[in-house]
């Protein structure tokens, strides 16, 4: 069951898409995630690139970000969100419809203090999207990037970026990371 496990909304249930599509965060990470930034995310700006059912955008409006961006190319996956956001009636959540790196190649101008990474596997997109974050700079001064992904997954970080935090949770590894400044 997919379910919103801290803040205002805590314990409300989400529609998530079919596994086919998307392969949803569990409880214990996404619980590990916010915990290692509660007290960063009040009043901040949340992008949640492959944003799957919105769940984690969900979660960071549940726990204080002012607002989020929830992307996503998949439009089942696409429709799940907004039913989401609609189901809680949450509206500062913006959803778009849009690849991610498209989005990330638009987005110059705009600025997030968290950007929210979890791509499919099977793509190795990371070296793209940390260029593109760069080079649009998209992230604030003191922004975080947080990638989740597979432990076994091969990730470069370019210089300017300097990892923070580095946990593993069974197969999944998450990391947190912030400007090289």
């Amino acid at each position: 069951m997919l379910r919103v496990i801290s803040g205002l909304y805590s314990g409300r249930k989400l529609k998530k898409p079919d596994l086919q599509i998307t392969r949803p965060t569990t409880n214990r990470v996404k619980k590990a995630i916010f915990s290692i930034i509660q007290f960063k995310i009040k009043n901040s700006i949340f992008l949640d690139l492959f944003s799957g059912s919105g769940a984690i955008s969900i979660e960071a409006i549940s726990c204080g970000a002012m607002k989020a961006f929830a992307i996503e190319k998949n439009k089942k996956a696409f429709k799940i969100i907004n039913e989401n956001i609609e189901n809680l009636k949450i509206n500062n959540i913006v959803s778009i419809n849009s690849d991610a790196l498209t989005f990330l190649e638009k987005s110059k101008g705009k600025v997030f203090d968290f950007i929210y990474l979890d791509p499919p596997h099977n793509l190795n997109l990371f070296k793209e999207i940390f260029h593109l974050i760069d080079k649009n700079k998209i992230l604030s001064n003191k922004g975080y990037i947080i990638v989740e992904t597979n432990k076994f997954s091969k990730i470069d970080i370019p210089n300017n970026f300097l990892v923070i935090k580095n946990k593993k949770y069974g197969k999944t590894l998450v990391l947190l990371i912030s400007k090289n400044v």
